[in-house]
């Protein structure tokens, strides 16, 4: 397999490549090979990433979260796997604004270019979630409560993961709501899903052109403030395509020998997912 890494927003593809490697070294170069690029666009870093990676620079994939932007930065990594296509990518390994990325790429492919397979068999979202514009523009309903999960959950990740709270809590800042901007978002990651209702989004009753049909891999953690959207988007995804895997952490890549251990053997599983449905 070989894999294309997207990294987050604020943050660039050698910070990626460091950020995954306790994950790469699980897994053989003889089957899998990792390839990372950097957004087009330069920006501030992420919030706290420059505590570690103080030098930069750093990247992201669009300027502006307006569906036009995003479908903007859709066709620019189309033309990328486009003038890449003599080796083409087998699947996508990405993370928060990353995972925005690529699952709005698949969705405006199906909805666009239905009769066209797209360019690459699976993918990896660490962290990801939907971009409810994106998906309403192309026909999904999207509740009041949708929007207002994402609103607070957007809002208590951007104070959990500030410079501020790292230095106060440290790891502790992913389970200390409140103290940091933030109110408590009573997120239960043990609680049952209901596929109807994953904090508002009824991914039941949505069109069934926007579902994604290849096979995937959702990483999320368990004390995440976008626990909410991690789960949306796995559950946009088809089931019998679909692995998960629940970390202890937050909105991260852990670091842990047994979660590395553990994405690594998924990823895996994955490859071999892909491979059987190229066998039939």
């Amino acid at each position: 397999m070989k894999w294309l890494c997207i990294h987050g927003t604020g943050s660039s593809a050698t910070i990626f490549q460091d950020q995954l490697a306790a994950v790469t070294a699980h897994l053989p170069p003889s089957k899998h090979a990792f390839h990372f690029i950097d957004g087009p666009f330069t920006s501030k870093p992420a919030a706290g990433l420059d505590l570690r990676y103080p030098d930069g620079p750093y990247y992201t994939w669009w300027l502006k979260a307006t569906v036009s932007d995003i479908r903007a930065a859709c066709q620019d990594f189309h033309k990328y796997l486009t003038q890449h296509n003599n080796v083409p990518y087998d699947g996508m390994v990405c993370f928060s604004r990353g995972c925005l990325l690529i699952a709005s790429y698949i969705w405006f492919h199906q909805i666009e270019k239905p009769t066209e397979p797209l360019p690459f068999k699976a993918v990896v979202f660490i962290c990801g979630g939907p971009v409810l514009s994106v998906l309403e523009t192309l026909g999904m309903t999207i509740s009041d409560e949708a929007r207002e999960w994402d609103k607070r959950t957007k809002l208590a990740l951007r104070e959990r993961a500030s410079k501020e709270a790292i230095l106060k809590w440290g790891r502790d800042r992913w389970t200390t709501p409140g103290g940091n901007g933030d109110t408590d978002l009573h997120l239960n990651p043990a609680a049952p899903v209901d596929p109807s209702d994953i904090f508002g989004l009824d991914t039941v009753q949505m069109p069934e052109q926007l579902r994604i049909k290849i096979p995937t891999l959702h990483v999320y953690g368990r004390v995440d403030p976008r626990l909410p959207a991690s789960l949306q988007l796995a559950y946009l995804s088809e089931s019998t395509k679909r692995l998960t895997y629940q970390h202890e952490g937050g909105h991260n890549i852990p670091r842990s020998a047994a979660a590395t251990e553990g994405i690594a053997r998924l990823i895996d599983e994955c490859a071999q997912m892909v491979a059987g449905l190229d066998v039939q």
